[in-house]
């Protein structure tokens, strides 16, 4: 008898001293349901000991309540939430909260009609204070009245102070009466803050770092094993260990780097993981993904099929190409339309993906796209109600990468086909200019469109290699029957920054076509020519010289060469 007396002397003095432990944790002010009866205090003891809240009260400044028990009493047992309920919740019989009280919180109320002298403020902050019983303050905050309606203000770390910086609103609607506070860290978060690839975009056969940042985004220390895998493509679960790590013993808000030194093949483009080995409370940031590829300049996609008037019950859809020699990462991109001519004021995002060289994709507007002879393989992308409409009379679509560099633009007419439903509007050369009339036609194929594969409207040729220039097809015959309608005058330039003159010649040495005057031009390109003279005449069947001078800064002349081309119309 005498050992469970001193015992019940030591445990009444443990929950005497412990005040100290209670906490201010979150405060309802501004509910969802009846403001008379659904505000709420709660308070947290942070301790290992029981705490006895017999003669505590509460203030709002301007009135103070004594704290009352219900069923379970005063007394908050370790590490438990006291949750302060409005008496008129019970007197108004209010549910707002009975499905969101966990059991094992402590639910209690106040002697009176409520909080404070008439409730909690909207209007203007007022501070929250919980006093022991001998009037000693135990937590006092000022809350923010800036909190949404129907969510309260919660404290993020329970012994991390009243200050405003510790206080935020709630992510739940109705808060967490009760229960731990929704922007409390968990107890145990290891994170994979950050996957990056230094460079961003290397080149095939470079070198390449990969780094991975794991921090501890929970309040208990922690440490785990870190894998990097190389995938085979966005779908592969599984992929190949390239390294492994142990982290350090991670304290909340620690972090640290592991890094990979990596060699990019022929491929130019890879999919990487990075995975913690162990789960944890929050287990959706325990892996990350990496796509790795070249950069892409202007034109090194393109635009190069579009169906903007497809048959009732069909797809709307674009097709996208990569002409260069390297694979390309879309990752980020997006696509652009809007609602007509000149308009790209709208943009969609692009799953990410990887395009191989040579390679096709298609933007659809929905899955009726999969109606289409596609080819197998071709990456589909649906949009479904997020779709840019295309507009049968005309539009302007761009394609952006991630850094919003205009990859490549067209803006189509309906002139620039036959205007027929179901027949798609075809690039017939990758090289030319996207927005030259004479680089796009109607689809010749039986089906009406060519998704996925070589455009029935294409030039076939190799480049243009050392010559200057390179004809094809040559003889041409610009009849309208949509096979060698242009002829494609290719060339290939000594300077970067040399202007082009094409100038157009019949057999007589008369000019019958200023092609190009000046014009800006790279190392190579391309310009079309549909057989006509500068007034749009049709020329007829004959030979041409095809004159080409690439000028320097000064406006001397640097390269010059000539060639001559066969233009045969029907007699």
């Amino acid at each position: 008898m005498r050992f469970t007396n001193l015992y019940f002397i030591i445990f009444t003095l443990a929950v005497c001293t412990n005040s100290q432990a209670v906490v201010l944790s979150e405060i309802m002010f501004n509910p969802e349901g009846e403001e008379g009866s659904d505000e709420f205090i709660e308070l947290y003891n942070e301790s290992s000991l029981p705490v006895n809240l017999t003669g505590w009260t509460l203030s709002d400044g301007e009135g103070t309540d004594t704290l009352t028990g219900l069923e379970m009493g005063l007394t908050a047992g370790p590490r438990q939430y006291i949750l302060i309920l409005d008496p008129d919740y019970f007197e108004d019989e209010s549910i707002t909260y009975d499905a969101l009280i966990p059991e094992s919180a402590l639910v209690i109320t106040i002697i009176g009609s409520t909080f404070g002298s008439r409730g909690l403020s909207n209007s203007s902050s007022e501070t929250v204070s919980i006093m022991q019983s001998n009037g000693n303050v135990v937590a006092m905050h000022s809350y923010d009245i800036e909190t949404s309606a129907g969510h309260s203000t919660e404290k993020y770390l329970m012994n991390g102070g009243d200050s405003a910086e510790n206080w935020g609103q709630s992510l739940s609607i109705h808060g967490t009466p009760g229960a731990r506070n929704s922007i409390t860290p968990p107890d145990y978060d290891l994170a994979i803050e950050q996957i990056e690839a230094s460079p961003q975009h290397p080149n095939p056969n470079e070198e390449f770092t990969i780094s991975i940042t794991v921090a501890n985004h929970g309040l208990n220390p922690a440490s785990d094993s870190l894998f990097l895998f190389e995938m085979t493509n966005q779908y592969d679960s599984l992929g190949t260990a390239l390294a492994s790590w142990l982290s350090p013993l991670l304290s909340y808000g620690d972090s640290a780097v592991f890094t990979s030194s990596l060699h990019m093949g022929e491929q130019s483009a890879g999919y990487y993981r990075a995975s913690l080995k162990t789960s944890d409370d929050i287990s959706e940031n325990n892996t990350a993904f990496l796509t790795v590829g070249a950069s892409a300049g202007a034109g090194s996609i393109v635009i190069n099929e579009i169906m903007f008037q497809p048959l009732a019950g069909r797809s709307e859809w674009i097709e996208l190409y990569n002409c260069s020699p390297a694979s390309i990462v879309l990752d980020g991109w997006f696509f652009s339309d809007g609602s007509g001519l000149a308009d790209s004021s709208k943009r969609f995002p692009i799953q990410s993906t990887i395009m191989d060289s040579n390679s096709y994709m298609l933007l659809a507007a929905d899955s009726s796209v999969f109606i289409e002879n596609i080819t197998e393989g071709t990456p589909v992308h649906i949009w479904n109600s997020s779709y840019p409409s295309l507009n049968n009379a005309g539009d302007s679509l761009v394609l952006f990468d991630a850094q919003g560099q205009t990859i490549d633009r067209v803006d189509y007419r309906t002139n620039w086909g036959s205007g027929t439903a179901g027949l798609s509007l075809e690039r017939v050369s990758v090289l030319s200019s996207s927005n030259d009339p004479l680089n796009w036609a109607s689809s010749l194929d039986a089906s009406g469109a060519t998704p996925g594969r070589l455009n029935s409207r294409a030039l076939i040729a190799a480049a243009a290699g050392d010559k200057l220039i390179e004809l094809e097809p040559n003889p041409f015959s610009p009849d309208g029957d949509g096979r060698e309608d242009v002829l494609s005058i290719r060339y290939h330039l000594d300077e970067a920054d040399s202007r082009l003159d094409i100038k157009i010649f019949d057999v007589r040495g008369r000019q019958v076509r200023f092609l190009s005057n000046n014009m800006p031009a790279g190392f190579q390109g391309e310009i079309l020519w549909d057989g006509k003279s500068d007034s749009g005449r049709e020329l007829p069947t004959g030979m041409y010289i095809i004159y080409l001078e690439a000028l320097g800064q000064g406006g001397n002349r640097i390269q010059s060469d000539r060639r001559v081309v066969a233009l045969a119309r029907p007699s």
